[in-house]
């Protein structure tokens, strides 16, 4: 017997066809209704989880950096000893600017620095020149190096204060200070620092920085004997002024030379970026040690901030530009990209590895003259807004920051606004060595997972770390690339704060305290607007930077620019710095 036969109605089969598309659409709705209809792609991932998550918040609870080594550079060339009074108040920073000055020495050669109380008759002839810090007025100069520096058998370059002292030795020195060096230290006059705004060194005129202040001890007279190396020009609403009462000249010398002695009249640490002072100081170093290192003009370009979310078409576009004109180039590369998502409850994390077009695009920079730099791991530290956002490229990774409305302490700290100041708090809370050679290591295995080779240069996210994440570096990378922070007491036992630190810009490339090479960026980089209390920065403040590099035998014009500006101003600074004669190398090229 056959089987009997169904039919459905017309009214069923539409039922049943409407319940069988119903129920994907209510199964994808229930999906997103339990995971979040607003999920960003790579929320919570292992990359939040490593970088937000699993990392301590906040500051760490006590400084764990130890004793710098004294003695420090590069084997092999010359000798130089600094001296400084270990014992003078804190915030002259006698001891930062012994560090700052001994780094510039290693460009030369070896490096010591020594507490005046440490030093012994004799000392000064191991080396092949002396730097004294005179950063306190009220410093006593021990008379073994007074002795010594009468002696006038090595090269002796005085910064600052206590010059005078040199002349009570007359009498051991069997000469009179004024016969041995053609000038008086005790006929001076107090010329005030706010009215000397350039400086003439050679060919080159520079800006002083008139935001040191205070007056600076001149002599009033000087021998033919004299060389006058620097003169200072006084100027107030940019007409001529006499320099101060007692001078008849509206100039007064501000660097000179005789004998063994050359006298730089103020420290020249001050306002690093603006001060043609430090320019003109950079280059003293080649006559104070004999060098006869040849001229050089040498130009380096960093593209910045490049992570998992740049634009690899911008990429493209800068590199076929500089391989046209055949201008060798660096690329900063964060390795890993962490974020709040667009609705604020939650984080989103991704590499390289996720992003294939990007690593595609390095590797076309590469084929086209690009080196590749690790620039930190994250550019940004923890769940803190450090200061800013959480997010990195905008953060800083190795030293906590926040954002005050007021430029000194007390601090008002607030969400940062674009009139904020940035202000240090200390190290982040995961500060030891180890801790942040893991973090590098781990941004160093994503760069190299994706095909870009090893990283051996490594640049501080905002030119800001603690001791112990230096000395991190230095012992995961070849070189730095950057500009460097310096702390007060991390050459004796004196308390490490925040506040008693100075960060240096390079004239040249060094090997510094905290045992790196170091290649020197310093003209920064184009900004379009003010931001927290920075002016901006067109093509034309930086190519003045340039030109006022030239000061220094060996100059160098590196700058930084980030990839999503108009491209036209590369093109500005490519074009300005080669008529300055600048000649672009790669950084590892960078004397």
């Amino acid at each position: 017997m056959d089987s009997p036969s169904y039919r459905l109605s017309r009214k069923t089969k539409f039922g049943w066809i409407s319940a069988a598309l119903l129920v994907p659409i209510i199964a994808v709705g229930a999906i997103f209704w339990v995971t979040d209809d607003s999920l960003v792609p790579f929320e919570n991932s292992a990359l939040t989880e490593e970088f937000i998550h699993g990392v301590p918040a906040g500051v760490a609870a006590e400084d764990t950096s130890p004793i710098l080594d004294t003695r420090y550079g590069n084997e092999g060339g010359t000798e130089t000893l600094v001296v400084y009074d270990e014992n003078a108040p804190e915030d002259v920073k006698a001891d930062i600017y012994a560090i700052l000055a001994a780094n510039l020495a290693t460009h030369f050669g070896m490096t010591e620095i020594r507490q005046l109380d440490e030093y012994k008759a004799g000392d000064i002839n191991a080396y092949d020149a002396l730097i004294y810090v005179g950063a306190s007025y009220s410093t006593e100069v021990p008379t073994a190096l007074l002795d010594d520096v009468r002696a006038g058998e090595v090269p002796v370059m005085w910064l600052g204060y206590n010059v005078s002292q040199l002349a009570d030795r007359d009498a051991e020195a069997g000469v009179s200070f004024v016969d041995q060096y053609g000038w008086d230290p005790m006929n001076r006059v107090a010329v005030d620092g706010t009215v000397v705004d350039e400086l003439e060194y050679g060919e080159h005129t520079v800006t002083r920085a008139v935001e040191t202040g205070g007056s600076v001890n001149v002599p009033r007279e000087l021998s033919d004997d004299v060389d006058v190396l620097a003169t200072g020009y006084c100027h107030q609403e940019n007409e001529p002024v006499v320099c101060a009462e007692g001078l008849d000249e509206t100039s007064a010398p501000w660097v000179f030379r005789s004998d063994n002695l050359t006298v730089v009249t103020e420290i020249p640490f001050h306002y690093l970026n603006t001060n043609g002072l430090y320019t003109i100081y950079s280059d003293l170093y080649y006559e104070l040690l004999d060098s006869d290192i040849e001229p050089v003009r040498q130009a380096a370009v960093r593209f910045e901030d490049v992570g998992p979310e740049a634009n690899p078409q911008h990429l493209r576009d800068i590199a076929d530009y500089l391989s046209s004109v055949d201008v060798p180039f660096q690329v900063a590369v964060v390795p890993v990209m962490v974020d709040v998502t667009p609705d604020g409850d939650d984080y989103y994390g991704l590499s390289l590895l996720d992003s294939p077009e990007v690593v595609e695009a390095l590797k076309y920079m590469q084929e086209r003259g690009g080196t590749l730099i690790q620039h930190g791991t994250t550019h940004q530290y923890s769940s803190d807004r450090n200061p800013y956002s959480v997010r990195s490229g905008e953060d800083y990774e190795f030293y906590a920051h926040r954002c005050s409305a007021t430029e000194e302490p007390p601090y008002e700290w607030e969400e940062c606004k674009q009139d904020s100041w940035i202000r240090k708090l200390g190290p982040v809370a995961a500060d030891s060595i180890d801790d942040h050679k893991a973090r590098m290591e781990r941004g160093k295995e994503i760069m190299i997972e994706a095909g870009l080779g090893e990283p051996t240069v490594f640049e501080t996210p905002h030119y800001s770390g603690s001791i112990n994440s230096y000395l991190a570096m230095a012992e995961e990378y070849d070189a730095r690339y950057d500009q460097v922070e310096y702390y007060g007491g991390s050459i004796s036992h004196g308390e490490i704060t925040p506040e008693n630190s100075v960060s240096q810009v390079f004239p040249y490339s060094v090997n510094d305290i905290y045992g790196s090479t170091v290649y020197p960026e310093n003209i920064e980089n184009v900004t379009e607007v003010e931001q927290n209390n920075h002016a901006p920065r067109p093509p034309s403040s930086l190519l003045k930077r340039a030109e006022n590099n030239l000061v220094v035998r060996e100059s160098t014009a590196s700058f930084y620019f980030h990839p999503f500006l108009d491209h036209d101003y590369l093109r500005q600074m490519v074009e300005g710095l080669q008529e300055l004669d600048y000649e672009f190398v790669s950084v590892t090229d960078l004397r």
